[in-house]
């Protein structure tokens, strides 16, 4: 089967489709394109495998409802790249795609990554770290007794020490937020139901003093750089989060055109992933009831701010 990176002018503003090609055209001349991939304009094939960028503003609606009554998003893949706070949700929601850069995240690193993950049918880090050569890449596995008191600190201290001085807080504030997640789904397995109530909050509910990790439910992380961003990577084996929770829980807390606030801006759940989606690429590798693995790829010269979101997630 044939695979294609799609540009069709009728679901993609100017301005994408232009960045598109450009990043494309400088991949190519660098040769570092994935050779089992093309640029098609103006259209698709129905029986190859097709990557499409699209913007979704209120006029594209018909266009892109004919777009999703012929393909199948088993074989196809669909990026959602907005250019500002347009309602996008509503759409992403209803087809259940998880998949959204914001159109001034798109870059030359992003798309490649995009590419290899699209051709592979999963995303992690490797798609994305290996043009340049990696200063660190390690992994680690985290049970038995633990304390979440500096965690961060005493177990990844060799991958800190080689961290620019104005990213290490960053680092230690993305790493603690994916591993406390990933403990609260994977080892004391926290239902969303649990973790929406709002009577609950989840530092309520884990004892950070003392948590007890069993071998069978270890959580595995690998940490990696190289000289212009870093990357964590932190899998679970409860296997309870699901695509569609993680864009419920990201739409909850997004103001959109027209919102002044978001709408979940109370709600005990879903503000750290959100947090986390605004300082990198937040990637999800999520296999029902087996594992979750969840990753952040942030530049180390990033600062904590209100950037647009980037998540891209494949749920098996």
């Amino acid at each position: 089967m044939k695979n294609f990176c799609n540009i069709i002018p009728e679901l993609c503003s100017p301005a994408l489709q232009e960045k598109i090609q450009l990043l494309y055209e400088n991949l190519s001349k660098q040769n570092l394109l994935p050779q089992d991939i093309s640029l098609k304009l103006n259209g698709f094939e129905p029986d190859s495998s097709n990557l499409f960028f699209v913007s979704v503003e209120k006029d594209d609606e018909h266009d892109m409802q004919d777009l999703m009554n012929k393909i199948n998003l088993k074989t196809n893949r669909i990026v959602i790249v907005p250019n500002g706070k347009e309602n996008y949700f509503d759409f992403a929601i209803k087809y259940n795609i998880c998949d959204i850069i914001h159109i001034d995240k798109l870059n030359e690193d992003i798309l490649l990554g995009i590419l290899k993950c699209f051709l592979k049918k999963d995303f992690d880090l490797n798609s994305f770290f290996g043009v340049q050569k990696n200063i660190f890449d390690k992994s680690y596995s985290i049970s038995g007794n633990i304390s979440m008191l500096r965690l961060i600190e005493n177990t990844f201290a060799d991958f800190i020490d080689k961290i620019q001085c104005s990213a290490k807080n960053t680092f230690i504030i993305n790493c603690h937020e994916l591993v406390t997640n990933a403990i609260a789904y994977g080892v004391l397995g926290i239902t969303a139901y649990v973790r929406d109530k709002k009577d609950h909050d989840i530092h309520d509910i884990i004892d950070y003093a003392n948590i007890n990790i069993p071998q069978d439910k270890e959580i595995n992380v690998r940490l990696i750089m190289n000289k212009d961003s870093y990357g964590i990577s932190v899998k679970d084996f409860g296997g309870l989060l699901t695509k569609r929770r993680v864009l419920e829980r990201i739409r909850r807390q997004s103001a959109v055109e027209g919102e002044t606030i978001p709408l979940g801006i109370e709600d005990h759940t879903g503000r750290g992933l959100t947090i986390l989606s605004h300082h990198g690429l937040l990637l999800f590798s999520i296999r029902p009831k087996i594992s979750t693995e969840v990753s952040l790829i942030s530049r180390l010269d990033s600062t904590i701010g209100k950037n647009p979101i980037s998540i891209l997630t494949k749920e098996f």
